[in-house]
């Protein structure tokens, strides 16, 4: 009987990391975003429902100073005004908290991008080399096809038959500006091709 192998794990698949993934700074702003947000939320909610307390409320509305002096509890409308005032007030923070936060990872996205793409280099050169050595393959076989035309119109050859085809996405074989060209021509000159 035959033991069952475990198959091999496939390779993992690289993911270019996220901002705050490589910058702690970066990901401490998005935190402390999240909260603020959270907290908007919050606040909104607890407003709306102050608002409709204040709108179902038909007692007579008496301010704490004067129910003070008349040594009376203050009513539930002004209690509800009151801490209306102060969500709006906090809102308002909140907002402008947002507003500088948003200034501060604006800031932060330059440093952390400059590590993000650090740690993807070389994945991103094996990328671009592959990609070259495919062109490369591609652009040896277009020649190579281009040239079996050509010798069938040089010997005016009807070969209709084999359903000639073009293709014209890859521009002429012989044009020196042809895309694979310019595509194998940038990466060397950006070192990621030999």
């Amino acid at each position: 009987m035959a033991l069952l192998k475990k198959p091999a794990p496939a390779p993992e698949q690289f993911r270019v990391p996220s901002l705050a993934d490589v910058d702690a700074d970066y990901a401490a702003l998005l935190e402390k975003q999240a909260e603020l947000t959270a907290r908007r939320s919050d606040l909104e909610r607890e407003k709306r429902s102050v608002e409709k307390a204040i709108a179902a409320d038909t007692s007579r509305e008496v301010r704490p100073e004067i129910a003070a002096l008349l040594g009376d509890e203050p009513g539930s409308k002004s209690l509800n005004r009151r801490r209306l005032s102060e969500i709006r007030g906090e809102l308002s923070d909140i907002e402008q908290a947002l507003g500088v936060l948003r200034q501060r990872l604006q800031d932060a996205r330059g440093r952390a991008s400059t590590a993000v793409v650090a740690a993807s280099r070389m994945e991103y050169a094996r990328r671009v080399k592959a990609m070259v050595v495919a062109m490369q393959a591609l652009d040896a076989a277009h020649r190579d096809y281009d040239d079996l035309r050509s010798q069938f119109e040089i010997e005016d050859i009807a070969w209709t038959s084999l359903r000639p085809m073009t293709p014209a996405w890859l521009g002429g074989s012989n044009e020196p500006d042809r895309r694979i060209a310019r595509f194998i021509r940038e990466a060397k000159e950006a070192g990621y091709a030999d």
